[in-house]
C-alpha cells in the first residue's frame, strides 16, 4: 500500500467537500461464493481502497463533521481465535492505524450504536454515500442497502452520492500512484520478453501466457490487472476473446492484451507480434499503419487536449493509410475495421473512473490502443501504450516494451 500519508490527504480533500453537520460512508465490499466452499478472490471497493489503504472485505470508512471538526471511523469485523487460524485473518488494529492515518477502529457490531446516538441528536442533516451503479438492473451493494435503511428511519436526512467527487481526485494522480503504475508496467515488459522467449509455432495460447503468468507471480504479482488476452488468428478479431485456448501454427500473428497489477494500480498493454517471430510482407503492412496511427495520437497527447481527439486522430491516419494500398475506398470506410475507442483512462480500475470528456491534465494517466481487425485475412491487430500526462506531452511508460517491427525481430529472433 501507499504511504498513510497520501490516504489522510484524500480524506481530508474529501472532508472539505462535505457541508457541515454530515456524515459520509462507504463499504469496502463483500466477499462472494464461487462454489460450495470457497469463494471469489476479494476486491475491494476501489473508492474504498483510495480513502483508506486497505483491502478488508465487510469494513465501512465513516467520516462526520460536526461544527468544522472531522472524525474518521473504521468499522470492522474482528476475526475470531478461529478465523485467525484457519482464514489467517490478521487482526493488529495499531498497524492499521499506522498504514491508515485512521485513529479510531471499532467492531463494526458497534455500527447501529453509535449512527443512533450522532443522528438522534438532530444535528446531522446531509449524509453522503459512495455509490457506482452502471445499471438500473443491478442488485442493490452495501451502500444502498445502508442509505435506504438510514433514510427510512431518519427520514430527514438529505441523501447524497460522493462516488462523482471521489472519482474526480482518482483522475490525476499522485507521485506514488504513478510510481506504483511504472511498477506494474515493468513487470508487465518482463512477462511479454519472457513469452518471445519462448514462442514457437505450434504452442497453444495458453502455454505462451503461462510464460507471462510466470513473471507475474516471480515478482509478487498475485492477480494480474484483468484476464490475459491471447489471441492468434481469427480469434483476434473478438475484441475480449479470453479462451487462450487455440493452437497456433505457422504464420499466424498473436495478440496480446495484458496487464500486471501493483498496490491494485493497473498496467494495459496490447502488443501483436508473429508467432515465428517473422512479419510477412502484409502483416508488416497492415501492423505499420496500426503503429503509425498510434504514434500520431501520442506525438499529439499533451494537457489541453480531448482525449477523444486523439482517437479520431488514429482514425483519420489509419483511414488515409487504408485508402493508398486500396483496402477501401473512401476514409469512412474504416469503421469496417475499426469498431472500438482508442484507449480509456487507468488507474485503481483498468477501465478507471473520471470524466472521458475532460481535457487532459498533467499527471492524468490513460491509454491509447487503436486497432484494426480484418475478418476476410483472418488478422487483427491492436497495439496499446500505458502513458502519463507531463506539463508539455506523455511519458509513454510502456514505450520499451517492443513494438517497432525492427525490435520485435530482433528479439524474438532465436
Amino acid at each position: 500500500m501507499l504511504s498513510s500519508a497520501f490516504y489522510t490527504e484524500n480524506r481530508r480533500r474529501l472532508a472539505e467537500y462535505m457541508t457541515d453537520n454530515s456524515i459520509y460512508f462507504v463499504h469496502s465490499g463483500s466477499e462472494l461464493e464461487s462454489t460450495h466452499d470457497e469463494n471469489f478472490i476479494f476486491q475491494p471497493y476501489r473508492n474504498f481502497l483510495y480513502l483508506t489503504g486497505l483491502d478488508r472485505s465487510g469494513a465501512i470508512l465513516f467520516i462526520s463533521k460536526l461544527s468544522g471538526k472531522v472524525k474518521e471511523t473504521l468499522y470492522m469485523h474482528i476475526p475470531t481465535e478461529r478465523e485467525q487460524r484457519w482464514m489467517n485473518l490478521t487482526w493488529d488494529p495499531e498497524k492499521m492505524k499506522a498504514e491508515t492515518g485512521i485513529e479510531e477502529i471499532v467492531s463494526i457490531e458497534e455500527w447501529d450504536a453509535r449512527v443512533s446516538r450522532l443522528l438522534v441528536s438532530g444535528r446531522i442533516q446531509d449524509c453522503y454515500i459512495d455509490m457506482a451503479r452502471w445499471s438500473m438492473n443491478y442488485a442493490p451493494n452495501k451502500e444502498q442497502e445502508m442509505a435506504n435503511r438510514l433514510k427510512n428511519i431518519y427520514p430527514f436526512l438529505s441523501m447524497h452520492n460522493a462516488y462523482a467527487f471521489v472519482a474526480s481526485m482518482r483522475t490525476i494522480k499522485h507521485p506514488d500512484e504513478i510510481a506504483a503504475h511504472r511498477k506494474a508496467v515493468d513487470i508487465t515488459e518482463k512477462g511479454v520478453r519472457n513469452m518471445l522467449a519462448n514462442m514457437r509455432p505450434g504452442m497453444y495460447e495458453y502455454e505462451i501466457e503461462a510464460y507471462y503468468d510466470f513473471v507475474l507471480k516471480s515478482n509478487g504479482v498475485k492477480v494480474p490487472a484483468f484476464h490475459t488476452i491471447a489471441a492468434c488468428g481469427q480469434n483476434a478479431n473478438h475484441m475480449h476473446y479470453v479462451d487462450n485456448n487455440t493452437q497456433t501454427k505457422e504464420g499466424d500473428l498473436i495478440l496480446f492484451d495484458l496487464g500486471a497489477r501493483w498496490d491494485y494500480y493497473c498496467a494495459d498493454v496490447s502488443r501483436t507480434y508473429p508467432v515465428n517471430g517473422k512479419f510477412t510482407n502484409r502483416q508488416a503492412q497492415l501492423y505499420e499503419i496500426v503503429l503509425k496511427g498510434l504514434k500520431a495520437a501520442e506525438d499529439a497527447a499533451k494537457p489541453g487536449v480531448v482525449k477523444d481527439e486523439l482517437q479520431n486522430l488514429s482514425k483519420q491516419v489509419m483511414a488515409e493509410e487504408l485508402v493508398k494500398i486500396g483496402k477501401i475506398e473512401k476514409p469512412e470506410e474504416i469503421s469496417r475495421y475499426y469498431m472500438h475507442g482508442s484507449g480509456h483512462l487507468i488507474g485503481l480500475d483498468t477501465h478507471d473512473v473520471g470524466d472521458y470528456e475532460l481535457k487532459l491534465q498533467k499527471d492524468m494517466m490513460f491509454t491509447l490502443e487503436p486497432g484494426l481487425y480484418f475478418d476476410d485475412e483472418e488478422t487483427g491487430i491492436r497495439i496499446e501504450d500505458t502513458l502519463v500526462v507531463t506539463d508539455d506531452g506523455v511519458d509513454i511508460l510502456s514505450d520499451s516494451i517492443p513494438k517497432e517491427i525492427a525490435d520485435i525481430e530482433a528479439v524474438m529472433k532465436h
